[in-house]
């Protein structure tokens, strides 16, 4: 809702009573009293009816203004969900395809020039040379094939669920960039729907890749777990800070914050120069808890730690 100031029927009446005022001061006492009730009681009546009028006028607008607004961010939100999950989609078709038939491909190679290899006699050391760092390259290039794989759409997302995912990313991640990460998971993330482990596993890679490009920092603490109701994600680390605002928003924020909206979840940011950064998401599980609620305990109870570095 607009906080904008917008005017009501009573400011109006309001105005119309202090113009009747303002003429009776002006005019005195120059006519005679009747006159001069008639003539005032009629001024203000009529400058009462035009502002009732104006106001109504303005209300309307006002309100239909408002109505479209609300329907073009929800029309808004509805397209920026359907992008999400068309990305998502593409995503994994891309990764499937990259694991599968590239993948298999360069296995059939790798076969291949491996044979080749052994056909070969001693003397040939030239051609056993040639042949074998072609097979070391193909080795590497269907390692990077992998890590691209995984990188777009993990299967452990599907297969194993969002903390062994969150597991092997972090690992990934700790070894690609120096820094420390410790993951804190009580296990509760199978009591969400898919789509929400896939946006809260797409959360804390972003805030991961934001940290390694701005942050500077030398450690990162990663909690999951079910709190009140909610399931909660705390993402803090030990780098310079900044001072968050409106207008510096990334792109990267943006995105984390239209996820978590789409989970009707609550996003909180607190920074400053020097003291890290830590960010929280929180989700309901709607009811999940009472309806789960041996499972959940069961899960609660499975806590553990991974410190990864």
């Amino acid at each position: 809702m607009s906080k904008h100031w917008r005017p009501r029927r009573l400011d109006t009446l309001l105005v119309g009573f202090a113009c009747m005022l303002a003429l009776i001061t002006a005019m005195g006492l120059q006519v005679r009293p009747f006159t001069y009730l008639w003539v005032t009681l009629y001024t203000g009546f009529s400058v009462a009816v035009l502002a009732v009028s104006l106001t109504v006028r303005l209300e309307k607008q006002y309100l239909e203004e408002h109505e479209a607004t609300i329907a073009a961010k929800k029309d808004l939100q509805r397209l920026s969900a359907r992008l999400v999950a068309a990305q998502e989609q593409e995503r994994q078709t891309l990764s499937r395809e990259l694991h599968d038939q590239v993948g298999q491909a360069l296995t059939a190679i790798k076969i291949d020039v491996a044979r080749a290899e052994q056909g070969l006699l001693p003397s040939q050391t030239d051609l056993i040379e040639r042949l074998r760092r072609a097979r070391q390259g193909a080795e590497e290039t269907l390692e990077i094939i992998r890590r691209l794989s995984m990188l777009l759409r993990p299967s452990m997302l599907d297969d194993l669920g969002l903390s062994a995912a969150l597991g092997w990313y972090a690992k990934q991640f700790s070894a690609s960039t120096a820094i420390r990460v410790s993951l804190s998971d009580d296990g509760s993330a199978d009591l969400l729907p898919n789509a929400h482990k896939t946006s809260l596993y797409r959360i804390v890679q972003e805030t991961l890749t934001n940290c390694a490009r701005h942050s500077e920092a030398k450690s990162i603490l990663i909690k999951l777990g079910t709190r009140e109701g909610r399931y909660i994600v705390r993402i803090e680390d030990d780098g310079k800070g900044f001072v968050p605002s409106h207008e510096a928003r990334g792109i990267g924020l943006i995105g984390i914050e239209e996820r978590v909206a789409e989970m009707g979840g609550i996003f909180e940011l607190k920074s400053a120069a020097g003291a890290g950064t830590k960010i929280l998401v929180s989700i309901p599980l709607r009811g999940t808890p009472e309806v789960q609620g041996g499972a959940a305990e069961a899960a609660a109870r499975q806590t553990h730690e991974n410190p990864i570095g």
